[in-house]
């Protein structure tokens, strides 16, 4: 049976022991925090931020240079436009991947098993926090290896026609032909139906649709179409004409005239067409196929 001797004597040596071990815990909290300053100060060092500042600059100006050198060489191999375009996104993700990895190595200088075990917990983490710009990433690279399309193509994706002019990590830009820059997300792109007017050819087929009436002599506007297409300083002289017909029995019956022609660059299109309009309309006002009054 314990005494009240014996039970204060214990009270007393178990407060002391309590204030050792808060003591003792104390100590070791801090002791972990004045680590984890040091080495939060030894990271965001002066040196540090402005290695990491300088290398982001050297990426950008590296990529508006290559932009730059490319510009020039376009413009003086016109003739060889697509095939000099087609390098262009392929060396801006090589000077994205040459950086990166040079500014890692440079600061932390890891082993090989920290390089992997960094990869997989990155890997892991960007999985679920950046997904939707991981998927635009992968799908960058799935365009530029498999090659759907390249700089210079003429495609349709999702009603927006035009030319395409930048392939990168995130998205395609696209300048339409009435001269509006379209960004698309990558994803979008590869998870969808994708028309190439030239599919990296310098040259394509453009289509002029006229409409005429349905009484008219074939022969003759067939004649006067062929000598419309041939005669534009943009036609592809290599390439055939090819003239079709086709009959529309609407509330108006009409004559669907289809003028099938190459031209010399994609960038023509728009040029062959009102060519062939404006000359296929003057003929066929002077051979007195349709009154200028109904036109």
């Amino acid at each position: 049976m314990k005494t009240p001797l014996s039970s204060i004597f214990l009270f007393i040596s178990s407060f002391f022991l309590a204030q050792d071990q808060v003591k003792e815990t104390v100590g070791d909290v801090s002791n972990n925090v004045s680590d984890a300053l040091d080495k939060a100060t030894d990271f965001i060092s002066p040196t540090i931020i402005l290695t990491v500042i300088v290398v982001l600059i050297l990426i950008w100006g590296s990529i508006k240079t290559v932009d730059w050198l490319f510009d020039k060489l376009v413009n003086k191999f016109n003739r060889h436009r697509l095939k000099i375009l087609r390098a262009q996104p392929v060396i801006n993700i090589l000077i994205w991947i040459i950086g990166i990895n040079a500014l890692i190595f440079t600061l932390f200088e890891p082993t090989a098993e920290k390089v992997y075990a960094g990869l997989a917990s990155l890997s892991i983490a960007l999985g679920f926090a950046l997904q939707d710009i991981l998927k635009n990433i992968f799908g960058g690279i799935l365009i530029i290896l498999d090659k759907p399309f390249q700089i210079g193509d003429r495609i349709n994706i999702k009603g927006n026609y035009g030319e395409v002019v930048n392939i990168g990590l995130r998205n395609t830009q696209i300048n339409t032909l009435d001269d509006n820059l379209v960004t698309i997300p990558n994803s979008t792109i590869i998870s969808d139906n994708i028309s190439n007017a030239n599919a990296g050819a310098l040259d394509c087929m453009v289509v002029v649709n006229l409409w005429l009436p349905i009484n008219i002599n074939v022969e003759q506007v067939r004649k006067i179409a062929y000598e419309a297409a041939a005669t534009s300083r943009f036609l592809n002289l290599d390439k055939p004409i090819t003239i079709l017909f086709f009959d529309h029995f609407h509330s108006n019956p009409s004559t669907n005239v289809k003028i099938k022609a190459y031209v010399l660059d994609t960038r023509y299109e728009k040029g062959f067409e009102g060519d062939v309009t404006e000359a296929s309309k003057k003929a066929f006002r002077q051979a007195g196929i349709y009154d200028i009054k109904n036109d």
